[in-house]
């Protein structure tokens, strides 16, 4: 055989072999497996999935931090204690209405927990309390009060394991019920906070309804600072 000819049947083996490997090499993955050895195109991002509805319809804010391992869970809260008002009010773990409204407890005496936010004592976010200033039928509710809740006021949260968080009063503002900042009290972000609201304002008679929202924010009091106020 001459050489040329031994040259081109090396060639014809070579190619052979080479093309199988060639072909496959080019295919897309039909399986998780084959991304080992296939790089697949490019594909389109999926988009974000809409946020859930939050209070009055607006968007929840995501999933709150992770708790750090060494940290404690807090448990249920059951109880709201108002010292300067006299008001000790059992807590309803709540939802949401059909239209995307808090729910809040038909009994007037019964004061409503937020429970797909945060519970009061966790280490980021806002944890939300809600309650009826009153009633036609049943008088005056537990948050009647709330109105005359002033700065450095306490307020206690007893929990279903037996701790109490305490808190202080840094702030009570009055809105329209259309400009209540959904956004900023429905947070599982930023640092610990209380939130209080009831009903405020005039009442309107058409819309069978009061025209404000009171509404009472709270920081955490350190054990610290708890006990420095006991010992005064």
């Amino acid at each position: 055989m001459s050489r040329v000819v031994w040259l081109l049947a090396l060639a014809a083996l070579l190619l052979l072999v080479a093309a199988p490997t060639a072909w496959h090499l080019s295919q897309v993955p039909d399986t998780v497996g084959d991304l080992e050895a296939v790089t697949a195109p490019a594909q389109e991002a999926t988009p974000d999935p809409p946020p859930e509805l939050g209070p009055w319809g607006d968007g929840l804010t995501p999933q709150q931090p992770a708790r750090a391992v060494d940290e404690e869970p807090v448990t249920t809260p059951v109880s709201l204690r108002l010292p300067s008002l006299g008001v000790v009010a059992p807590l309803d773990a709540v939802g949401l209405e059909p239209d995307g409204a808090m729910e809040i407890p038909h009994d007037i005496r019964r004061v409503g927990w937020y429970e797909l936010g945060v519970k009061p004592g966790e280490p980021a976010g806002t944890a939300v309390l809600s309650g009826h200033v009153d009633s036609r039928e049943q008088g005056r509710g537990a948050l009647w009060g709330l109105r005359t809740l002033d700065v450095d006021d306490e307020v206690a949260v007893e929990h279903e394991d037996g701790r109490t968080t305490t808190w202080r009063v840094v702030a009570r503002t009055s809105y329209l019920k259309e400009q209540l900042p959904i956004a900023d009290i429905f947070t599982r972000f930023g640092d610990p906070r209380l939130v209080l609201i009831t009903c405020g304002g005039d009442f309107d008679r058409s819309a069978r309804r009061y025209t404000h929202n009171i509404v009472v924010y709270a920081v955490p009091v350190s054990d610290a600072e708890a006990d420095t106020d006991q010992a005064a």
